[in-house]
């Protein structure tokens, strides 16, 4: 990875029955995290396929990354998220080239 921005892209597959809820919970955690000071955007999208959404992400520094996913808002909304998607959330980073 390099020094640079570090970019994320969050792929998650809520119970679909448990929409709500779960859209309710992951823009709570965006809101919270815009106001980081090393976030620099955080938008819930979805595609055609409308039972997976993208988390898009962009952080100053891979370091930014890290204390974010130690801060309260994460780790709680992450355990409350647990039980409530069909699969773990799968993680992909990028960097700039």
């Amino acid at each position: 990875m390099s020094d640079g921005p570090l970019y994320l892209i969050a792929v998650i597959k809520p119970r679909m029955e448990l929409a709500e809820v779960v859209v309710e919970r992951l823009r709570f955690m965006r809101d919270a995290t815009r106001e980081e000071p090393g976030n620099i955007f955080m938008e819930l999208v979805v595609g055609e396929d409308a039972d997976t959404w993208l988390m898009l992400e962009k952080f100053a520094s891979r370091e930014a990354w890290d204390e974010h996913m130690t801060l309260s808002h994460v780790t709680e909304g992450n355990t409350f998220l647990a039980d409530k998607l069909r699969e773990p959330t799968e993680l992909r980073f990028y960097t700039e080239r």
